[in-house]
């Protein structure tokens, strides 16, 4: 046994012995040279779409440099490819020993060929693979899923037709469903990995709005993308499999997988495709089979969001706006305008920030009025020589506190409480009143009076003209109401509703309001 320095990087680790260790290919992306390196490998995985021969040294260097001119001006790209900056063969160099690029040299066949550079480089299929992942990361979209808006219908329609051609033996067929549904499995997979990721992100810590915008475009997400079709086709696709599981056994794998495959196919080959689609058929019977599975668990992951996200938009707006600095920071912007010179300017601006430390003294006021002037606003004090010698400690009275804001957030939940039951009284009242002309109501409190004002509102959204005879309707924003009101039989019929603070005079409607 012996001891070992976590801080020092030089030192064995002896994990080493038994688990993988460092990976020298993505060194490129976190050198001093990082910006070099991507634009060269990035020319060299462009070049792999066109031809599977590699660059030479002089295609890559020409390669490099319209890849600057695409992104840079003509100046700029020009000043960056000199010698002094760019050393291209420095770089290929270093990228061969972190195993980014291969290099060979391709045979000479004329006398010239052995005085030019025969150098050629590709790089690595993992060095490429790295790079198309950072690239795609990157510059992606990373709403994917909207191409698969229908996958679990998509998928029970397709394991139907798989289903069918195997009972008929039509083995071809059978292979081209199942791939179909074998794509839209590992799409599935892929958009709801991408979720649960970007969720565990956006719960971890304290909430801020930016987490609480992820929230939000993740739930619309999914109810957009897949909603209820989880519930919908999760038990039927689950039926599917049961049905199929003790009809697809190794030579029904066989048999389809060697349907897909050239006729000639090997039978290791044959074998090994037959082998991978059974473990698809099995990540699909978790996904969709069983209470736990992983489409329905998502679901509830998902449904048991909405409450933890209505928690913390609750919390932001009690405590959002509440302390903020606006006000300073307008002084602060107005003062360096109105700077005589730009040295006193960069005075004032060192000092706000603390650039230069400044020292803030806590002497007696005056007058009682001047604990309310600005520290900027207040003239000089004078320092006494015991204030010099023993600090604060010379200052007699109490230290200002700290503002205390608790006060007015209890006031403003209790407020928001209190309108929030207000109003749902005033519902179960207008709920009570569903049926009847508002001419018989007489007097109503301010809550309702404000909620049937609303619900107006609601009925004459689609901003058609009126007639005497026709019927307004509309519906809440959430949904759960629809209101209908139906106009009196004589155009000249009106109601008054009478409530504390003032009057309405109205039509005689007939009003409604019934669940949605």
């Amino acid at each position: 046994m012996y001891a070992v320095d976590d801080t020092d990087e030089t030192s064995v680790d002896p994990w080493s012995s038994h688990l993988a260790g460092p990976e020298l290919v993505p060194s490129y992306l976190v050198s001093k040279f990082a910006a070099q390196y991507r634009v060269v490998v990035e020319v060299l995985l462009a070049a792999q779409d066109t031809s599977l021969t590699g660059m030479s040294f002089d295609d890559i260097a020409t390669a490099v440099g319209e890849r600057l001119l695409r992104g840079l001006d003509a100046d700029t790209a020009k000043d960056l490819l000199t010698e002094g900056k760019f050393n291209l063969d420095a770089r290929l160099e270093q990228l061969e020993k972190w195993q980014v690029v291969t290099r060979w040299q391709e045979p000479a066949r004329t006398g010239e060929d052995f005085l030019r550079r025969r150098d050629r480089y590709q790089l690595t299929p993992l060095a490429a693979r790295l790079h198309t992942f950072w690239l795609e990361v990157r510059d992606g979209d990373d709403d994917e899923s909207g191409e698969f808006t229908l996958a679990p219908r998509a998928i029970y329609e397709r394991l139907a037709a798989f289903a069918d051609a195997l009972a008929e033996h039509r083995f071809v067929a059978a292979a081209n469903e199942f791939q179909q549904v074998a794509a839209l499995h590992q799409a599935m997979a892929r958009a709801a990995q991408g979720w649960q990721r970007t969720l565990a992100h956006a719960l971890s810590g304290g909430p801020d709005q930016s987490k609480q915008e992820l929230l939000w475009r993740t739930l619309q997400a999914y109810v957009g993308m897949w909603g209820e079709q989880v519930d919908t086709y999760s038990p039927r696709i689950s039926e599917l499999i049961d049905d199929l599981r003790d009809r697809l056994g190794p030579p029904e794998w066989a048999a389809t997988a060697r349907a897909a495959l050239a006729a000639d196919a090997v039978e290791d080959l044959v074998q090994t495709q037959a082998q991978r689609w059974a473990r698809t058929w099995e990540a699909l019977a978790s996904w969709f089979s069983g209470p736990d599975g992983q489409a329905r668990r998502l679901r509830r992951q998902l449904r048991d969001l909405v409450a933890p996200w209505a928690r913390n938009m609750h919390i932001l707006v009690d405590t959002g706006g509440a302390v903020t600095r606006r006000g300073e920071l307008l002084r602060l912007a107005m003062a360096i305008e109105r700077a005589p010179t730009e040295e006193e300017a960069w005075r004032i601006w060192d000092t706000a920030v603390g650039i230069f430390s400044a020292r803030h003294l806590l002497v007696v006021a005056d007058a009682p009025e001047d604990h309310a002037a600005s520290w900027a606003e207040a003239p000089g004090a004078p320092i006494t020589a015991r204030f010099r010698e023993q600090g604060v400690r010379a200052v007699v009275g109490r230290r200002a506190r700290a503002a205390d804001y608790a006060k007015g957030r209890a006031a403003a939940r209790q407020a928001r409480a209190a309108s929030a039951a207000a109003r749902a009284e005033a519902e179960a009242r207008l709920r009570q009143r569903s049926g009847s002309r508002v001419s018989g109501w007489g007097i109503v409190t301010e809550a309702e009076l404000d909620l049937f004002l609303e619900l107006v509102g609601l009925t004459r959204r689609d901003d058609k003209p009126g007639t005497p005879d026709r019927a307004y309707s509309g519906m809440t924003a959430d949904g759960r109401w629809r209101i209908v009101l139906d106009p009196p039989e004589e155009a000249t019929d009106v109601a008054t509703l009478e409530c504390a603070r003032g009057r309405l005079v109205t039509v005689d409607w007939l009003f409604q309001l019934e669940p949605a």
